[in-house]
């Protein structure tokens, strides 16, 4: 009976760990490459499988195939296992071989020895750090998961031109499309005084990335409408006009830290509110500011999961 106990919190822990790998790899891959049809979810779909091959890694579920570590063949998403994490390539494409390697560090140390296990120690490879970026993402994770519970991560490294960081979208019963995005921008013209940059937004009215977005869309255009309401209007309540969604225009927010605006719906924009820090700080620093937004946002992200109906919110 002992022994059989013993082999049971094994294949526990094992499928625990495979779990959070594939958690792990499915938060690297951008949000934008999701296979379709298929869940946003980092929870695997159907099966989950896993093997080796000759120091690799291969994990799947019904949606996409990753390979951690060496070699290559056919998998969806290729990451590199290496000490240090470093930019592998610069594109053009974003699936395939990954941009960025993993390294023990951005997987923490029981998945790292898990891993380590299976194919031994990661590669030394010649490249640009990235280890400021892997740390950043990690101050700005550790701030805000807590007060973001149930929210889905997914990294932004080579989709938009002006920046890089986490988009953080709505927990997925919700059926909302709301979005934090949070991490560095710049001006992709100098690509140079890197700062905070954060985004509260969703998409517009029949803007659809996928058909399957549909009624998250048109919930999320009532919850718009319920935010900006110049009596009751969550946002509003940010706002030291009432009425500034009556108008196409920017409307600044003069008592939080940076350049905060709040864009009304009818500029036809995908964000709701618009954060930059006013200069370039450290990691920590980066992650507090963001975590102040977001600590101001709360009371409109507590809306979110009400499906409006039947309600005249003018």
């Amino acid at each position: 009976m002992q022994s059989m106990r013993m082999a049971m919190k094994k294949k526990d822990f094992r499928e625990t760990m495979e779990k959070a790998l594939f958690h792990r790899l499915w938060m690297e891959v951008d949000f934008d490459d999701h296979p379709y049809p298929g869940s946003h979810s980092p929870e695997p779909q159907g099966e989950l499988k896993m093997s080796t091959d000759e120091g690799a890694i291969i994990i799947a579920d019904e949606r996409i195939t990753f390979r951690l570590g060496k070699g290559g063949d056919g998998e969806d998403s290729i990451h590199r296992w290496t000490n240090e994490p470093i930019k592998i390539n610069n594109g053009p494409k974003r699936m395939g071989e990954h941009r960025w390697s993993i390294s023990p560090k951005d997987l923490g140390l029981t998945l790292s020895a898990f891993v380590a296990v299976k194919i031994g120690t990661p590669s030394t490879i010649k490249g640009t750090s990235i280890l400021n970026e892997r740390v950043l993402l990690g101050e700005i994770m550790n701030k805000l998961s807590p007060m973001l519970e149930e929210w889905t991560w997914h990294l932004e490294v080579d989709n938009k031109k002006d920046r890089m960081g986490w988009y953080i979208r709505a927990p997925n019963k919700w059926e909302s499309l709301f979005t934090i995005f949070v991490g560095l921008g710049w001006n992709p013209k100098i690509n140079d005084d890197k700062r905070g940059f954060l985004l509260f937004e969703r998409a517009p009215p029949g803007e659809l990335d996928r058909a399957d977005e549909a009624e998250a869309n048109r919930l999320d255009g009532l919850r718009t409408v319920a935010l900006c309401n110049d009596q009751r209007g969550a946002l509003s309540k940010l706002a030291t006009n009432p009425k500034w969604a009556h108008e196409p225009t920017p409307h600044h927010i003069s008592d939080m830290k940076g350049d905060v605006q709040l864009w009304p719906p009818s500029m036809g924009r995908w964000p709701l509110l618009v954060a930059r820090q006013n200069e370039a700080t450290g990691a920590k620093e980066t992650a507090e500011w963001a975590a102040e937004i977001v600590t101001s946002l709360l009371p409109s992200i507590s809306t979110l999961p009400a499906k409006i109906e039947g309600l005249n919110w003018q």
